[in-house]
């Protein structure tokens, strides 16, 4: 919780003009990339079936918070927007499929490390901000969802 005020002087910034795909939403991408590949590392370390759930939730669980928090922002634009509920979209299936809700059938058990990559995989080349550039908008999304899954 330090670092919120950090964060958002940062997503404050940001806002302020937009910014192409150059250094700027590189390194965001490249964040956010790392929180994935932080999570995946820490499910596959973690012996029991149980352990490996509760990471999982937990991360989805504040990837469907930081979404939320976005999508209650005015500034953010119909593309901005429509990037959050397709994000959304693809989350809520993720906790379906893993908890075996909405139709889904639940993770196995010895499959939580692979449905992890999977998940990892799925979520770094989904295109985020829709193009070459990217957003002030879209780069408060990326910012408020690190800042809850870091």
């Amino acid at each position: 919780m330090k670092k919120f005020p950090l964060m958002l002087a940062f997503a404050f910034l940001a806002a302020s003009a937009p910014l192409s795909a150059s250094s700027g939403s590189v390194l965001v991408e490249e964040r956010y990339k790392a929180a994935l590949n932080r999570i995946v590392q820490e499910v596959r370390a973690t012996p029991d079936p149980v352990g490996k759930r509760e990471i999982l939730g937990k991360y989805l669980d504040k990837m469907q918070s930081g979404l939320r928090q976005a999508g209650g922002m005015e500034s953010i634009t119909g593309p901005d927007r429509r990037t959050l509920v397709s994000m959304g979209e693809k989350v809520a299936a993720y906790q379906a499929e893993l908890l075996g809700q909405s139709g889904y059938a639940a993770v196995a058990d010895a499959d939580l490390d692979a449905f992890a990559g999977y998940m990892q995989q799925a979520m770094e080349q989904a295109p985020i901000g829709g193009g070459v550039y990217l957003s002030g908008g879209a780069i408060i999304i990326i910012l408020l969802i690190l800042l809850l899954i870091t």
